[in-house]
């Protein structure tokens, strides 16, 4: 029995064992997820491959795990597309993308050489190169017989193989453009772009984003995308080095700018985060069934308490985004048929809120409030119990949102300037599950994602503030 047969084997005869799902953010069928990688419609349907352990909760020997949809509320589990079963990938599948060309579906992705994983890093033996696969029927994949196919002899001099990942593939005119993490011999982050005829003969094309050395930063996970006429670029940041780990924090940014692809040059603009919570890191997006920017990304909260063991799955995706560039913004908003999986459970309209407006939740459902021009200080209880909740503090007149928590972690997130854009509606989304809180402010002006795996946890929820009118006060839950 191969690589790949083990691993659907153990899953087939494991899966049923997993319990405390979420209720339409997907997980994997069994054991460990993070990195969604070759997100693509391809066929009529969605497909998302993610990094994968089928065998623990615990991040190791990874795969790409596969799964598809038509909606992202109702997915089919696929068999395990890649194993770490070659000499250029045998200590691991890492992140990568997808692309379709003359009907069949490309993969391209980092193979990984550590012979030391799990265990003190030695990064003269780390090798990271770049390998692709490719599939007739988008479910069974073939791996190139020439790989790797962006190695040593295509990376310049100045970089280090060690840190060489997450191959981002596009096409842009005939030519298909490759975006690459890498660490210089500064020991930063860098961006830098590959361009290939065919997806398999590849040569260096230029350095597209550089950190500054006092940034500390090493960057991963880089997309580029055009969204009307802005090009955007996409990366999530984390320390360069263990040193600065107390001062660098796990994030995604976005950029606005120019892509000038004759040139290989990138011209920044407007930069920002793509989300102003804990749990949102390596995101990757696709273009839609009709054209639509989607993105979708990994809930996991860094350095925290993982789920309980018995659970049987470690990792979640953030519900899709739909990303539109409006007035220099990026706004993002969630791209699910709600019309189709909810229903309204309590309405209200023009609430003066005198004492506390309480509504029975349940796990997994959505909560809409827009407020009143007079909206001032409010508080949100999400996740309420008896004695624990998720508090939403709100003052609209100061253009500040914090969150704080009885479940997961105990930092809170603090948002300023929230509510700054006098041409936005003041709006809260709320889309609840069970183990995570997805926020869009502002129709997507920024959002904030949260995750807590703890068990037990309340369903109800309360708003209380004196003198404040909210509009609208909307919750529905997710129908059967």
């Amino acid at each position: 029995m191969n690589h790949l047969q083990r691993a659907n084997e153990y899953i087939k005869q494991n899966k049923d064992k997993v319990t405390s799902r979420p209720y339409y953010h997907f997980t994997p069928e069994i054991g460990w997820m993070n990195d969604p990688n070759g997100f693509v419609f391809y066929k009529g349907e969605y497909h998302l491959f993610y990094q994968h352990n089928p065998y623990d909760v615990v991040w190791n020997k990874i795969h790409w795990g596969h799964a598809k949809t038509k909606d992202f509320v109702k997915w089919e589990h696929l068999p395990v597309a890649l194993a770490n079963d070659q000499s250029y990938d045998t200590h691991g599948c890492f992140s990568g993308s997808a692309i379709e060309k003359d009907g069949k579906l490309y993969l391209i992705y980092t193979g990984h050489i550590d012979p030391n994983i799990g265990f003190d890093r030695d990064e003269s033996e780390i090798i990271q190169r770049q390998c692709v696969a490719y599939s007739k029927d988008g479910v069974h994949f073939e791996k190139y017989r020439l790989n790797p196919v962006i190695g040593e002899k295509q990376l310049p001099k100045g970089y280090l193989i060690c840190d060489f990942r997450d191959p981002k593939v596009l096409e842009v005119n005939g030519t298909y453009y490759c975006v690459l993490a890498v660490r210089n011999t500064q020991r930063r982050g860098e961006i830098i772009m590959f361009t290939s005829d065919d997806l398999l003969n590849w040569s260096f094309h230029s350095s597209i984003y550089q950190t500054k050395f006092s940034e500390n930063t090493l960057l991963e996970c880089p997309d580029l995308f055009r969204i009307d006429d802005n090009d955007v670029l996409v990366f999530s940041e984390m320390p360069c080095d263990p040193e600065f780990s107390g001062q660098i924090k796990n994030k995604t940014t976005y950029v606005i700018g120019h892509m000038d692809f004759d040139q290989g040059k990138f011209i920044p603009g407007k930069k920002g985060l793509l989300d102003h919570g804990q749990t949102f890191y390596a995101p990757q997006s696709t273009e839609g069934e009709n054209g639509e920017r989607l993105l979708i990304g990994w809930m996991h909260r860094w350095h925290e308490t993982m789920p309980p063991r018995e659970y049987g799955f470690n990792g979640m995706m953030s519900i899709p985004r739909q990303l539109v560039v409006k007035n220099g913004d990026l706004l993002q908003q969630p791209f699910i048929n709600r019309q189709k999986y909810f229903s309204v459970s309590a309405l209200y309209e023009n609430v003066k809120l005198q004492d506390k407006l309480d509504i029975n939740g349940q796990a997994a459902g959505y909560l809409k409030i827009a407020m009143g021009e007079n909206a001032q200080k409010f508080t949100i209880e999400l996740n309420k119990s008896e004695t624990k909740s998720t508090r939403v503090e709100v003052d609209a007149e100061n253009n500040k949102l914090v969150i704080r928590s009885d479940y997961g972690s105990k930092e809170p997130i603090v948002l300023e300037n929230c509510f700054g854009k006098s041409n936005y509606e003041k709006t809260l989304d709320f889309y609840l599950d069970l183990h995570s809180i997805e926020l869009f402010v502002n129709s997507g002006e920024k959002v904030v994602s949260f995750t807590a795996y703890d068990q037990n946890k309340g369903t109800n929820l309360s708003i209380t503030g004196s003198g404040t009118t909210l509009k609208e006060v909307r919750y529905e839950t997710l129908r059967a």
